[in-house]
């Protein structure tokens, strides 16, 4: 590669820039105020639903089971007092009831205490009345005892709405099915399960209903708790990067210009990023937002680095400012694209991944890392020119035998000085340095091993933050629940799920799954067949059981149709084809959670030999992603790695540069695998996205130290030299952005979420890891592979 010819193409370019500099800044005003418009129309998605990729088969069976039964998703309310059983108790219960019910968009029907299909014998055979009369008796009457008695009367009733102490009950909120994105979107920048879970915040955070101190939960109400953490984490962290990116630019520049070239960058590629997502309504992912962002910061620090403490040292030779800015952009422009570029082609890999919000991740980081490095080669080289020369100090003299004039080095500062003192401790010690590295990454591998996925809000987000501890405090009680998946049996013909027969079998499996670990609770259509025979005889518990004939199933069933009952058609379909099993379970844990899915689906295919059986929800979904998302990183990490070592091969025109800029770039990979495996963080839909995005960041080190080595030993012709003079001119600034970015990533160690501090503390190790490999590993293999070619006297 003739890196002298491309230097000068940049060179031009940078002269081009300087001389239509206005007419650039203009432009780019005109750019953000059209990207900011468009931000405002950007939609953010947050449905489970939309994770997934269109025909896939966990989307196909969802619309499906929608298509029969409604909504898979409800709300939950846990609420909490001395004894539910008082009149002003159970008169603000049947309020917060009703308006959960008359205020949320999408409500369907609400069960609970004070609203529930409760049976009752009369001389017609059966009717359907409340455990709370319209008119609540008085606290210690004989009719609220009789109210306690009647709620208590059914196990399998009292079970879902009161606990045995009845100190808690149970609200659940069963919802109509979403509109289709196409709707919505008209309507709205907001989605629907978000609208749901903001009105039950709304709602049970009333005075009046303070009293019961009420506890949402379900998909919706959780969804909406963690986009709004989310938000406010991002924007916390979005300001301590900005701090930390204007406190250290202004220490090492001590320039106005120096601390705004990055934060212009960083505000221009993400405002153009995000600008684009809202006019073209590009799918965007709340929950993975704040990766782009802080990404973004990560380059944009690094290539102004670059740019700035080239154009710093150039003038300190001449001190003409814009020869400088043409001599760094002749020098250093090429490698900044280059860096760019590959990190970008990194981050595209994430498209293998067959998750919406991963290819989110993959086109939103791309395209921010794109208009970061556009902006960083356009306009900060375009601020820097503006400005008065400077007059040179009588002792700067140009240190270099080399005739071209951007090769003459400036003077040795103290850090330059270590570095070239670091350069010769390097190249004398390889068989140590090279030791020490094998054994460290073989210790390391043992833990890739070891690495385990986890989608639950417990070990991702931790229960340090407020609303996961609230909401896992629900789970955990008498009653509530967050995590719920169904089983559908599909029997082969219409009204066979009405012959007994089969009623039984799903009996059979409702005992067996009652039976697992993880269950909490199940719902079927049994449930109600059971309460209803026991009803029509009398109240008699022998009779609490599935009637004998299909013929007294169909009687059962219309007289209590006839009667007003309508739950049943959350666990029967009209075809009398389908059959519903709800299974809620008590805790989230990734393997013991595939073992009992994997079980369930066993269990029914053996009762039912001839149905088809899928289950849907969310944990089948939470099954399926950390699946693909196993599969997918590792298949995201090799493509990254194998276009990255061809883009090193064809760009340097050397298959030995790009395997060996490959051997450092693996180091990130190693090292922050390691850890995860050995200290247990969990793969999630965070820490997924580190591995690639270390790969696409250490390659910009790796690119800088063989660009300008290969650079270097054109003009020397001698391994050594070059390297010591790389070190010399790159290596101060390949630590500064090292640092620099480890403590952009470190803020994200201030936050209270598990998966933050993970995330920022595996980059960061991602990050020291690459700068040691790039620094102690590189030098020697390009020494001693000689991948430049032979040294010329």
């Amino acid at each position: 590669m003739k890196i002298e010819q491309i230097n000068e193409l940049f060179a031009r370019f940078a002269g081009q820039l300087l001389r239509r500099r206005w007419l650039v800044l203009a432009t780019f005003v005109l750019v953000m105020i059209v990207s900011v418009i468009g931000m405002k129309r950007m939609v953010k998605e947050t449905s489970f639903d939309d994770y997934f990729i269109e025909d896939d088969p966990m989307l196909v069976m969802t619309d499906e089971f929608k298509s029969h039964f409604g909504n898979d998703y409800y709300v939950g309310v846990l609420t909490q007092c001395d004894n539910h059983f008082t009149k002003e108790n159970l008169a603000t219960l049947r309020a917060l009831s009703n308006e959960l019910l008359d205020s949320l968009s999408y409500a369907d029907k609400v069960t609970s205490l004070t609203d529930i299909e409760f049976m009752v014998g009369s001389d017609e055979g059966m009717t359907i009345e409340q455990i709370v009369p319209d008119e609540i008796p008085e606290d210690g009457s004989a009719a609220m005892d009789s109210v306690r008695k009647r709620a208590f009367s059914k196990p399998h009733v009292a079970r879902k709405l009161i606990s045995q102490d009845g100190r808690l009950s149970w609200i659940m909120v069963k919802l109509r099915t979403f509109p289709k994105d196409s709707v919505w979107k008209q309507q709205g920048t907001v989605a629907p399960d978000i609208i749901t879970g903001q009105e039950v915040e709304r709602i049970i955070k009333k005075p009046a209903y303070a009293s019961l101190h009420p506890k949402g939960t379900g998909m919706p109400y959780v969804t909406n708790c963690k986009t709004v953490y989310i938000g406010q984490e991002m924007s916390r962290l979005m300001m301590i990067a900005t701090i930390v990116c204007m406190l250290v630019m202004l220490c090492m520049t001590r320039s106005l210009r120096g601390v705004l070239a990055p934060i212009i960058s960083v505000v221009g590629g993400l405002f153009i990023t995000y600008g684009i997502a809202g006019w073209t309504k590009m799918y965007v992912d709340s929950t993975v937002l704040m990766i782009p962002t802080i990404l973004a910061f990560a380059v944009a620090i690094a290539y102004n680095i670059h740019i700035f403490s080239y154009f710093r040292g150039r003038m300190r030779i001449h001190g003409e400012r814009r020869k400088a800015v043409i001599e760094t952009l002749r020098e250093i422009g090429w490698s900044v694209f280059f860096c760019g570029f590959t990190t970008l082609v990194s981050l595209l890999s994430f498209l293998v991944i067959p998750i919406r919000p991963m290819h989110c991740v993959g086109v939103i980081s791309s395209m921010s890392v794109l208009f970061v490095l556009l902006t960083s080669l356009i306009i900060s080289p375009v601020l820097l020119s503006f400005g008065k020369n400077k007059r040179v100090k009588a002792d700067v003299t140009q240190t270099s035998d080399i005739s071209h004039q951007t090769s003459a080095l400036p003077p040795d500062t103290r850090w330059t000085a270590a570095m070239v003192r670091l350069s010769d401790i390097v190249l004398r010690n390889p068989k140590k340095i090279g030791w020490s590295f094998l054994v460290v990454c073989l210790v390391l591998c043992v833990g890739l091993w070891k690495i385990e996925a986890a989608f639950d809000i417990e070990r991702t987000m931790g229960e340090d933050v407020p609303y996961v501890k609230e909401v896992m405090d629900v789970g955990r009680s008498e009653l509530g629940s967050l995590y719920s998946y169904d089983l559908i049996v599909e029997l082969p013909h219409d009204d066979e799920a009405k012959e007994p027969e089969n009623l039984r079998r799903l009996d059979q499996l409702q005992q067996q799954v009652n039976t697992y670990d993880l269950t909490k609770r199940t719902t079927s259509i049994l449930d109600i067949l059971k309460d209803l025979n026991q009803t029509l005889n009398d109240g008699d518990t022998a009779r609490f059981c599935i009637p004998d004939t299909e013929e007294e199933v169909a009687q059962e069933i219309l007289l209590y149709e006839n009667a007003g009952g309508t739950e049943s058609e959350y666990w029967v379909d009209y075809d009398y084809r389908r059959l519903r099993l709800m299974v809620e379970i008590s805790d989230f844990n990734s393997a013991q959670v595939e073992r009992e899915m994997a079980r369930i689906q066993q269990d029914a295919q053996k009762l039912f030999p001839g149905a088809k059986i899928t289950t849907v929800g969310n944990i089948p979904q939470y099954v399926t992603m950390m699946q693909y998302l196993v599969r997918g990183q590792m298949l995201s990490f090799v493509i990254s790695i194998l276009i990255i070592g061809i883009i090193l091969m064809i760009a340097f025109q050397s298959i030995r540069v790009g395997l060996i800029g490959l051997v450092p770039n693996m180091m990130p990979a190693v090292f922050v695998g390691g850890y995860m495996g050995w200290m247990g963080v969990p793969l999630d839909m965070m820490t997924a996205t580190l591995l690639p995005m270390m790969l696409g960041m250490a390659v910009d080190d790796t690119i800088h130290f063989i660009n300008h080595s290969k650079l270097e030993f054109d003009r020397t012709h001698h391994y050594r030299e070059a390297i010591r003079r790389t070190f010399r001119v790159v290596g101060v600034a390949i630590v500064i952005t090292s640092i620099i970015t480890s403590a952009v990533f470190a803020g994200f160690c201030t936050s209270a979420c598990t998966m933050c501090i993970n995330f920022g503390l595996m980059a960061i190790i991602g990050i020291l890891s690459a700068l040691a490999a790039d620094l102690l590993v590189t030098p020697i293999l390009v020494s001693k592979c000689k991948v430049f070619g032979k040294i010329k006297d």
